[in-house]
């Protein structure tokens, strides 16, 4: 098993340099994976390691209305390895087989989804994707017949930070391309069932901007409808975190979908909002894909911010010393070589299209504040 792991480890380390984005990084994946640790169906998700919600999906073998029945039972069901508690645990892989002591009827995602569709003699192991301290993406892998042994299991649980870089990496590459697309919300009301009451046109083109394998078969694909779920769980005090999510965009950039419970009912309808989301929005799904320790995200928001490096000191209560040491750290690992170069490459490709059209990223526009503790405002493409 040492040479197949080292073997893995080689194959996905050359998908992390073939500048892939999701779509295709899932899939290669997907293909190499298979090799090592065989198996009849897939689901590959990237997710928000804000939220953890799902922000593509990506499947083979199960059908639209299967994937349905698996996001309800994430976040509205209890069950054993789901991605959630995966999510934080030591190990974060988990098989079926092995969690229930051989008996994977106790699991209600087994007996409503897996076992009706041909893997009532077979085996379902799951995985969370996690580098450092973030989440990136998940997996769901099933087999009709067979159990998946723990070296199976190790192997994966051993990839699982490559693969985390992997989905960080192309998440990034789909980021920073230019869009000029206006800033319209779409709103969309769902029924209990989840059925589409209405949707505006501007929702049902944002809704063609998701990487979903849900989308071209279902009204409101599983991205969407995990959120309301999430807001649901929520309102039944099931879940304590936000119905929102932060969702990379077909065709570049990123896109904000927020849900709320419309009635008293907290199993009623549901209005989603979905729009364009503005650069403060993604700022930390951006600064976390460039592995920033949580001290190097705090002074990079404060550069954000404009603070000079006498007040990200004093704020944070270091030396002028330490923080010109997480300086050169964050330009390192994005980089850069300056604070307006880390601005440019964090929101500057995300805003200056808006900018050229005459609309501003807020009402401050963006403030950087040199070395010498002088100012200069982004004005356009390469300003200041």
């Amino acid at each position: 098993m040492a040479s197949a792991t080292i073997h893995a480890r080689r194959e996905v380390l050359r998908l992390l340099h073939r500048n892939l984005d999701l779509r295709a990084f899932f899939d290669r994946a997907d293909a190499a994976l298979t090799r090592l640790v065989p198996f009849d169906s897939s689901c590959w998700l990237s997710v928000d390691p804000a939220t953890h919600l799902p922000t593509s999906h990506f499947s083979h073998e199960f059908t639209s209305d299967h994937l349905m029945l698996l996001a309800a039972n994430e976040f509205l069901e209890d069950d054993v390895n789901k991605f959630c508690d995966l999510g934080v645990a030591a190990r974060p892989v988990g098989v079926l087989s092995e969690v229930t002591g051989g008996d994977p009827s106790v699991s209600r995602r087994y007996v409503t989804l897996l076992a009706p569709n041909g893997y009532g003699h077979g085996d379902e192991l799951r995985a969370v994707f996690r580098e450092g301290e973030s989440v990136w993406g998940c997996l769901a892998i099933h087999r009709r017949t067979g159990d998946f042994h723990p070296r199976e299991a190790a192997l994966i649980a051993d990839l699982g930070p490559l693969l985390a870089h992997g989905i960080r990496r192309a998440i990034l590459r789909t980021a920073f391309t230019r869009r000029t697309d206006t800033d319209a919300a779409g709103l969309i009301l769902l029924a209990a069932d989840d059925s589409v009451e209405s949707i505006t046109p501007t929702a049902r083109r944002w809704l063609g901007e998701l990487e979903d394998s849900t989308a071209a078969s279902t009204p409101v694909p599983l991205i969407v409808t995990s959120v309301a779920h999430r807001a649901r769980a929520a309102v039944r005090g099931m879940d304590h975190d936000l119905a929102s999510s932060r969702v990379p965009r077909r065709g570049g950039g990123w896109l904000r979908i927020d849900a709320s419970v419309l009635d008293t009912d907290p199993d009623g309808r549901v209005a989603i909002i979905i729009h364009p989301a503005r650069e403060p929005e993604v700022a930390p799904i951006i600064v976390a894909a460039y592995g920033l320790s949580a001290r190097e995200r705090e002074v990079t928001g404060l550069v954000l911010q404009g603070r000079s490096t006498e007040q990200i000191a004093r704020q944070m209560d270091v030396s002028a010393y330490t923080v010109q040491d997480h300086l050169k750290a964050i330009f390192d690992k994005v980089g850069v070589r300056s604070r307006r170069e880390l601005v440019a490459e964090l929101f500057l490709q995300q805003c200056a299209p808006r900018l050229r059209d005459g609309s501003t990223p807020g009402s401050d526009g963006w403030f950087v504040t040199d070395e010498d503790g002088s100012g200069a405002r982004l004005e356009a493409v390469g300003g200041a």
